[in-house]
């Protein structure tokens, strides 16, 4: 393999918008052009005034160790606006980062305790402070530790033997300290919650329980017990949201905000500060009876901003209050009381089962120099709030450079009407017309209700406008998951009947499909688009007991049969299921089982047969490896496992021929592209010749050139391909920051 030298790219993002978890939102107190954002899997970014948009401070955060992409708490220095600092964590590498220049170039110092800034939990806050040359951070694992020398050393400060923290915070003179915290270390029984917030007035040698809201246990609720969730002051008062958890699914005790989507109950508590002392003063919780936990909540000396979070029965609620809370006026809820201006076309109520999109917000910030505005975050990007002086509110999505989506796979067409199909987690996929145009709305039924999370799609290079993909149903129960056909590129879909009947296994997947936000498969499409083949799913994975064939878009289902390379039925692991480009009977399988198993079918896939490869060629069940067929060959295919080496697959009449292309690197995605001339352009990811990075080949990897900068980076990254219609232009799934694309520089547009 010869490494040629580096082509220049640029690089941007197809556009959605907004998408992700933004778990909390930073201003700084003092300078009116400095603000910043955490998010939960897409890193920080700080806006950009001059340009109005949010600049991107992960890019050159790598795939090896996107530690940066999970932030889990950020503080600035009050009197320097440069300095920025943020804790984060991937758990495996967990760092403290500092900045002298607004995240320009950032230090990374490792932490002394597990971080994770997409763990339960994570849409509190805020956990760090820096005071007087100190570093204090509330962490998730080793209780509240601090630093005297910028994060070389660390010191810990004990609350009671609580591990956990939910938020720290101090007053403007550093001299009262309050902490929040989960509750668990002093639990009386392991269900309920011991206390959970307190006091320090003497420089964090002592702390006091600060009065509390009493546990209640509420229906359906896994653990009792109010945990603090954020806080706010002013000239008179300190106020204080929590929530108490509702039915847990992972995360313990840990699992105390919106992270598992169910809380039970919340209050909203007052403070007064009495001969220096931190004393209760009032339950000032709105009159909601729906259940819901608070959270945001916010001062500007004149008015109060509240948020509910995970409000059941209607979505999450902002109140105001000009009264110290006294009394709360609603001005969100639902699409009442405020005007709306969805500037962000998938975030429309008529694509969203005619509600309002946002919910999940955890976090609310008055500007400190706009009094009229204000910022709040949510589960799908991030809101801005003007007129509430006036009371002429107006709520619009904030998200112009935020790209905080999590995409698997990624897919482009030789011709059709629309150029590229994206498959998405949560918001389940886009077709994009061009790398410079907004997708109205992504995957949907003919009501317009989203489709979400797919895992994978297929096409004929022949009719790209026939297409198969595989999503889940909606959280609301509007849409179904199973597979899904579109015939006009993705523009539009419609959803296929359930193979049912064929045995009591694919039934119960099936019925498990049937619910909301459940994997539904991997599907696959014959080289004439005559036949449709699904692993349905009903869960993780994807078995070969559960893999049926239709010749009629769903009206009739055929169950596919596994043998191994005797003939006997082959034992039950986890199978992805690939077409030939070019030979309509040709189908192949990849068994998940530690080492890589190959099927052959040579009958549309109604059988199929173990080869036998002598390899050792790692396929661990659930692992991440992408595999692409070459698009100028029938029965080549590439493999890249993200654990050691790149190879080709080649199908002859009896037999598997492999040669592993990259034997001493490592290469973690693969995808083609149309080429100079016959031979296709391959773009890979991954360590060649000790370098990271992203690479072409024109030679079918005879020669690599890099194509990428340490600062074009973009974190992990699930898939990549080639453009089929332009040579030099390829896309990237990232899944950290959108769906991007990469053009060479002679090629890019003025």
């Amino acid at each position: 393999m010869k490494l040629l030298s580096p082509v220049k790219y640029e690089y941007g993002n197809l556009k959605i918008g907004g998408g992700g978890f933004v778990t909390g939102i930073t201003f700084h107190p003092t300078d009116s052009k400095t603000l910043y954002i955490r998010t939960d899997i897409g890193g920080i970014y700080r806006y950009d005034f001059d340009k109005q948009t949010w600049a991107y401070l992960a890019d050159k955060v790598t795939a090896d160790d996107p530690a940066q992409t999970y932030p889990l708490a950020i503080a600035l220095d009050e009197n320097d606006p440069n300095k920025l600092f943020f804790t984060c964590g991937d758990k495996r590498s967990n760092y403290i980062c500092i900045s002298d220049d607004k995240g320009e170039n950032i230090i990374q110092k490792t932490l002394p305790c597990s971080v994770h800034g997409n763990e339960v939990g994570r849409a509190t806050g805020d956990r760090l402070i820096y005071k007087n040359g100190r570093l204090y951070f509330g962490s998730q694992t080793a209780g509240i530790i601090y630093s005297e020398d910028m994060g070389e050393s660390w010191q810990n400060i004990d609350l009671f033997g609580e591990k956990n923290i939910s938020l720290i915070w101090t007053n403007s003179e550093g001299k009262l300290f309050i902490a929040g915290c989960s509750g668990e270390a002093n639990s009386p029984d392991g269900v309920t919650r011991g206390h959970t917030l307190y006091c320090s007035t003497d420089g964090l040698k002592s702390f006091v329980p600060l009065t509390a809201p009493d546990p209640v246990k509420y229906e359906n609720s896994s653990y009792y017990g109010f945990v603090p969730q954020r806080i706010t002051s002013d000239s008179r008062y300190i106020y204080i949201t929590f929530a108490s958890s509702g039915e847990v699914f992972y995360g313990g005790m840990g699992a105390y905000a919106c992270d598992t989507g169910s809380l039970s109950g919340g209050k909203v508590y007052r403070y007064r500060i009495e001969n220096g002392v931190t004393v209760f003063d009032k339950d000032i919780t709105p009159e909601d009876h729906i259940p819901c936990g608070y959270s945001g909540i916010c001062s500007n000396g004149k008015m109060l901003l509240l948020s509910t979070v995970c409000r059941k029965n209607g979505g999450d609620m902002i109140y105001t209050s000009t009264d110290s809370g006294e009394s709360w006026k609603i001005i969100m809820n639902r699409l009442e009381y405020s005007r709306f201006d969805w500037n962000i076309p998938y975030m429309k109520p008529s694509y969203n089962g005619g509600g309002n999109c946002v919910h999940w917000i955890s976090d609310i910030k008055f500007s400190p120099f706009d009094s009229d505005t204000a910022l709040f975050n949510t589960g799908t990007g991030l809101f801005m709030i003007t007129g509430l002086a006036s009371g002429d509110v107006l709520v619009k999505p904030f998200c112009e450079g935020i790209e905080e989506t999590v995409h698997l796979n990624v897919y482009t067409t030789p011709h059709g009407r629309n150029r590229i199909i994206d498959i998405i987690g949560d918001l389940g996929g886009f077709a994009f017309e061009d790398y410079d145009s907004e997708c109205e709305n992504s995957f949907a039924n003919e009501n317009g209700d989203r489709y979400i999370t797919c895992l994978n799609a297929d096409l004929t290079l022949s009719d790209p406008e026939y297409i198969v993909a595989t999503p889940r149903g909606n959280w609301t129960g509007k849409t179904k998951g199973g597979l899904i056909l579109s015939k006009d590129c993705g523009s539009t879909w419609e959803r296929l009947p359930m193979p049912r009947g064929l045995s009591e296994f694919i039934d119960k997947k099936l019925d498990n499909i049937e619910k909301p936000n459940v994997d539904s498969g991997w599907t696959a499409i014959s080289a004439d688009g005559k036949r449709i083949m699904w692993a349905v799913a009903g869960g993780r994975g994807f078995s070969n007991k559960a893999v049926c064939y239709t010749d009629d878009e769903g009206k009739t289902w055929q169950k596919s049969i596994f043998t191994d390379s005797s003939g006997n039925s082959a034992d039950e692991h986890n199978v992805k299921i690939f077409s030939d480009y070019y030979n309509s009977d040709l189908f192949f399988a990849i068994a998940e089982r530690g080492n890589l198993g190959l099927y052959i079918s040579r009958d549309k896939g109604a059988t199929f047969r173990e080869v036998s490869i002598k390899t050792d060629i790692k396929c661990p069940r659930y692992a991440h490896y992408q595999l692409s067929r070459q698009p100028d060959k029938s029965g080549v295919f590439w493999l890249a496992n993200g654990i050691k080496g790149l190879y080709r697959f080649e199908i002859k009449s009896d037999s598997v021929w492999i040669s592993d292309i990259l034997p001493k690197d490592r290469i973690n995605c693969i995808g083609f592209g149309k080429g100079l001339e016959e031979t296709p352009a391959m773009y890979v990811t991954g360590n060649i010749s000790g370098e990271y990075g992203f690479y072409i080949s024109d030679d079918l990897g005879e020669s690599f050139a890099r194509i990428n900068t340490d600062r074009q980076q973009y974190g992990v990254i699930h898939s990549i391909c080639g453009d089929m219609r332009e040579h030099g232009v390829f896309c990237l799934a990232t899944g950290s920051h959108g769906l991007m694309f990469g053009r060479q520089k002679s090629l890019a547009k003025p």
